[in-house]
């Protein structure tokens, strides 16, 4: 892969992709979408709640779509939203929204199955062996 996928959508290379930047990317591609479509996409990426998405978002967003995605540290750092070093179970339900392909689950099941020392949280390490899993 050349160019970064995430490069692309950052249109002002400021390190975030806006609605804005997503909207002139799309009607430079000869397209036509509505904007509370992008706002929608926006929202749904955005886990910090300030319309903006990062790059760990981003990365995090794709998780589950696309098994280029390996950084569980990016993805760890989103969904840690209180910054505790831990994902707790309503940042776990924020994992399941992004993931498409996960709402089967439920997020109790998932972090009982995942928190190796039954503290009732995910660890750094027990978070990427999650991730692994998933992905496998």
């Amino acid at each position: 892969m050349t160019a970064d996928t995430f490069d692309l959508w950052d249109q002002d290379g400021d390190g975030l992709i806006s609605a804005e930047d997503i909207l002139a990317g799309i009607v430079a591609l000869g397209l036509d979408i509505d904007s509370d479509a992008v706002q929608r996409l926006v929202a749904a990426a955005d886990t910090d709640g300030d319309w903006l998405i990062s790059r760990a978002e981003f990365d995090a967003a794709r998780l589950g779509r696309d098994p280029e995605i390996n950084d569980p540290d990016a993805a760890f750092d989103t969904f840690d939203v209180n910054q505790n070093n831990l994902i707790e179970l309503d940042e776990l339900e924020s994992l399941l929204r992004t993931c498409p392909d996960l709402t089967h689950e439920s997020a109790a099941s998932l972090l009982s199955s995942a928190d190796l020392d039954g503290d009732g949280y995910l660890s750094r390490a027990e978070f990427a062996a999650l991730l692994a899993h998933l992905a496998g």
